[in-house]
């Protein structure tokens, strides 16, 4: 097998430093779309958590409706 000439060497280092670089510009995009949507997420999250917490409020408010005490207080009528 002959022995690669400088350029053939110079060319292949060549090849491999375009190859390394565009890895490392495709690994830099997906970097920042990964920022976006954990960023996305997180808004999702805090408006979830407002939603659950309006409808605990809603449904506590329904339950505590429910256990109307029919005008009694401890067996007792109220005046």
């Amino acid at each position: 097998m002959p022995k690669p000439t400088t350029t053939e060497r110079l060319d292949k280092a060549d090849r491999q430093l375009a190859a390394i670089r565009d890895m490392i510009q495709d690994g830099m995009r997906l970097v920042i779309q990964s920022r976006k949507d954990i960023r996305a997420l997180n808004a999702a999250q805090i408006r979830l958590t407002a939603a659950q917490n309006r409808t605990d409020a809603s449904l506590k408010a329904l339950i505590d409706s429910l256990r109307g005490d029919n005008g009694r207080t401890n067996g007792k009528t109220k005046h």
